[in-house]
This record gives C-alpha cells, structure tokens and sequence, in this order.
C-alpha cells in the first residue's frame, strides 16, 4: 500500500468515516479497536470545544443548551478537512452550520459568522432574516442565560456590516417583505417553538 492510501484509512479512523473490511490489513483492525484511537478522538474533540467555546460564543451556547453541541461537533469532524491553524476554524464551523436542520442554529451562527467577518474588516454587508425577535435570543446566549421560553412569530432582519455604528442592526419587516428565497421552518430548541426563515446573505 502506497503512503497515500495508509494516511487516507489512518484519517478515516481517526475521523470515524472508516471501518477495516476483511481485505484490509490486521494492523488497521488493531488501531479500529485501540483505546488509544478512542482517547485522541476525545482529545480532538475537546480541543475543537476549547476553542470554538471561546470564539464562537453565540453558537457554541445555543448547541449547548440544546444538547447538541458534541453531535454538531462530531459531524463537523467527519465531514469537513478541517484546516490546522486555529484561527479558521470558527469560521470554518460557522459555515458548517448554515446546513444543519434546525433553523435557529442556522440563523444564530450565521449571524455570528457574518460579525466576525465585518470584525476582521469584510467590506460586504450581510443580512440574516428571522421571524422573531432576535434580540431576546442573542442576549440570552450573549449571557449564557437560558432561552426565553417562548418567542411569539414576528418578522425581523439582522442586518451586519462594517457601516453600522454596532456592526449590527436589528430591523422589524412586515411578514410579505421578507427574502422569498427563504422558507418557514419550524425548530424545537428546549421545548419552545421557534419558527425561522432561515439566514441569508448578500
């Protein structure tokens, strides 16, 4: 076997993306079933928390207090070639999430991910459309303190550029003003419902 393809299984492993078959040789069974290959998936795992904890505030608590912060986290690792040098990795995250399946974390990291951009000196303007009031949402994860039990619908945009005397704004919209590319969703975030037309940027 080629230096190429030993270093794709060991990733595979270490990614959990990978599982030995029967052509493949005892010593990638071994390292499948080491404690050892499950301690440095947990280390990486905390690393990753470590870090993101500390950059991506927002996010990282809403996951948190929705429980899904390790599974967001594992999937991330599984399916993103995450780059070595720390300081892109919550971006790189951020972006991860505008995929995930529960519309509030789309919005809540896409709303971080465009403040850190416009933070390091992005020009463009980004807008991320909610129908609800942010406002109460962002304070509690910003404090840490648990989500208000219930946001009643109403239509509101982010909108966050360099220009913005606070980087960001948060604007009322009447409900037929909203992107019509954006569909309404409905999330379950500790037991409340949330509905949200997703983020979008421009």
């Amino acid at each position: 076997m080629d230096l190429a393809s030993h270093q794709r299984i060991l990733l595979g492993l270490m990614r959990s993306t990978y599982q030995p078959g029967a052509g493949d040789a005892p010593y990638y069974h071994r390292v499948a079933g080491s404690p050892d290959l499950q301690e440095a998936r947990g280390n990486v795992l905390l690393w990753r928390i470590y870090v993101l904890e500390r950059t991506c505030v927002l996010t990282v608590e809403l996951l948190r207090q929705a429980e899904v912060l390790e599974e967001a986290l594992q999937a991330f690792i599984r399916q993103e070639n995450i780059s070595p040098f720390r300081e892109y990795q919550p971006l790189a995250f951020l972006d991860f999430l505008g995929g995930h399946a529960d519309p509030l974390v789309v919005s809540v990291s896409q709303f971080e991910l465009a403040l850190m951009k416009v933070r390091e000196g992005d020009p463009c303007h980004y807008v991320v459309d909610w129908s609800y009031d942010p406002g109460p949402i962002l304070q509690a994860l910003a404090q840490r303190e648990p989500l208000p039990d219930r946001a009643d619908p109403d239509l509101h945009r982010t909108e966050i550029s360099s220009d913005l005397p606070y980087l960001f704004e948060i604007k009322r919209l009447a409900r037929d003003s909203a992107n019509e590319r954006s569909k309404f969703h409905t999330a379950l975030t500790r037991g409340s419902r949330y509905k949200s037309t997703g983020a979008t940027s421009q």
